[in-house]
């Protein structure tokens, strides 16, 4: 009965503390939402960036053609600031939330492997915003132009956008899932290595998938991210367990480093004990005087 009701009481507790992390969850994804509406012209302009004014005949500017397609598109608009709001005040609630249970040694290698997440993530939106979008939507809206005039909608444009932007964050978490698959013993560096000849035409059958576009430029600008992303995950999955492969010569090189170090300590240390030996005195030596001293201050004691 006692194990029972402290079995009880403890579930009790991870349930308010469950619900107080989701509290603020909720709390989170209010106030990005609601500042997301408040700031919704300054955000609505930075994310017209990348079409360079280039999506209709009246200024460039993204059209509506229903009386609710604007409002429709700024609630859209909020909805996604509120969850990416929410978004690391959850991941931060669970995390304390599992914290006591996890040792040392993990509760830094998650707090990295969270790290290394957000980075890639924000680099491949970056990638997206600041290379693909303007070069895609670029070919895309000049294809036709003799032909016919873009007429593109707000939700249209805010759809291509969010779907790349998170698509590109995905595949640049490449070395992280490498490093991840390495570190459990699930797929080896030596297999990985092994499918690199693979890795350039899976790059370009992906990049076909993920870009609007049919035209090998713009395949091309995701195909060599996605293959130097490959590259990048290989080196983490070797520093996983170094002892396991060699990536272009680093293991060796490492281990030469190691060598030539140790070597420079040995020198500096024969080099130290030559220079400074007429200016030491033997231990012994110390002793020896040590006790005659101790002699003598006795006898002038009695």
């Amino acid at each position: 009965m006692a194990m029972r009701r402290a079995n009880r009481d403890a579930f009790q507790r991870f349930g308010k503390r469950l619900r107080l992390r989701l509290v603020w969850s909720f709390i989170a994804f209010g106030i990005g939402a609601a500042s997301t509406w408040y700031y919704r012209e300054s955000i609505f302009l930075f994310l017209l960036v990348p079409a360079e004014e280039s999506l209709s005949p009246f200024g460039g500017a993204p059209v509506f053609t229903g009386p609710t397609a604007m409002m429709g598109a700024t609630i859209s608009l909020a909805l996604r600031g509120g969850a990416l709001a929410a978004v690391p005040i959850t991941v931060v609630g669970l995390y304390t939330l599992v914290r006591p249970a996890m040792p040392d040694a993990r509760h830094r290698f998650i707090l990295t492997f969270f790290f290394a997440t957000l980075m890639c993530f924000l680099a491949g939106g970056a990638f997206a915003y600041f290379v693909m979008l303007p070069t895609g939507l670029g070919f895309l809206l000049n294809f036709g132009s003799g032909v016919a005039i873009p007429l593109i909608t707000i939700n249209e444009y805010l759809d291509l956008m969010m779907a790349m932007m998170f698509w590109l964050g995905v595949v640049f978490e490449i070395p992280v899932v490498m490093y991840l698959l390495a570190k459990a013993d699930i797929v080896s560096y030596r297999r990985m290595k092994n499918l690199r000849k693979f890795v350039p035409v899976s790059a370009f059958i992906l990049s076909a998938i993920i870009t609007p576009t049919f035209d090998v430029f713009n395949q091309t600008l995701v195909a060599v991210p996605i293959i130097l992303l490959y590259e990048v995950g290989l080196f983490s999955a070797w520093a996983a367990h170094p002892d396991r492969g060699n990536y272009l010569w680093f293991g060796s090189i490492a281990r030469g480093i190691r060598w030539m170090w140790h070597g420079v300590v040995w020198v500096a240390r024969v080099v130290r004990a030559v220079v400074l030996a007429p200016y030491t005195v033997p231990r012994w030596m110390y002793r020896r005087v040590a006790r005659a001293t101790g002699k003598v201050i006795r006898k002038v004691r009695r």
